[in-house]
């Protein structure tokens, strides 16, 4: 197996009273796309931003590379964010700026290229997500399926190593639904390790190398798709019951 580039040691979170997880440890290794499943509520999106600090864990550890992260301050996880890029369920683009601003944005914040290098970038980066020659289209101009492709190719403008889906498949129809699982798998054919949540488990055997399952502040599964979908344990039942309706 590959190298382990990210593993999150005993993790436990709570709300209140209202504990969300309790001891999760995880690994996801260089390229590997891994699914994480889960009921609402159990805390599948927590786990997302706990890793990239925008929530705190209350207990265990968080490494990426060998290098903890977890206790960082915001100014010393900045360089960590660059190489765990974070795509947002709604795509969470900036309404009042273009698409190519949008996109581009990362590079204008992190680094020194010329505004030529940055549009020859952001050029490749629409290309890659099939949209050409959209650069000056407000995000309103957009369908919820290309403004999903746009927020994540701006989560990849950077050339993060890993990168977090937060449900990119929700709310879709199914030809914009396998449009952004076709831009997943690319990303993944470049070498892209990635966390995807989502209640999408079609998508998610599609993708994934491994399925993991949460429930009740645990991992009650992980393994890979086929024995996913070969499980007698009824909780997983469940999902793979429901992802054939």
């Amino acid at each position: 197996m590959n190298e382990v580039i990210l593993e999150l040691k005993n993790i436990h979170k709570k709300f209140g009273k209202n504990k969300i997880h309790q001891g999760i440890n995880l690994t996801l290794h260089r390229g590997e796309s891994l699914g994480l499943l889960g009921g609402s509520g159990t805390g599948k999106s927590v786990l997302l931003r706990s890793i990239i600090g925008l929530e705190r864990i209350d207990e265990g550890e968080i490494f990426f590379k060998n290098n903890r992260i977890d206790q960082l301050s915001e100014n010393k996880l900045t360089p960590f964010r660059i190489k765990i890029s974070y795509s947002f369920q709604s795509g969470a683009l900036f309404d009042s700026i273009s698409v190519f601003e949008n996109i581009a944005y990362p590079l204008f914040e992190h680094t020194k290229f010329s505004y030529s290098q940055i549009k020859d970038q952001v050029a490749e980066m629409l290309k890659l997500i099939d949209l050409q020659g959209k650069e000056e289209l407000m995000p309103s101009d957009l369908s919820g399926g290309m403004q999903k492709r746009v927020g994540m190719a701006r989560a990849m403008i950077l050339n993060p190593e890993i990168i977090l889906y937060d449900e990119p498949t929700a709310g879709l129809d199914p030809a914009n639904t396998l449009n952004v699982v076709e831009l997943m798998l690319k990303l993944k054919k470049k070498g892209l390790a990635s966390i995807f949540v989502t209640h999408d488990i079609p998508s998610a055997i599609m993708l994934c190398d491994r399925i993991v399952v949460l429930h009740e502040g645990k991992i009650i599964f992980n393994d890979t798709p086929i024995k996913f979908q070969k499980s007698e344990d009824p909780i997983v039942r469940k999902f793979v019951l429901s992802s054939r309706e």
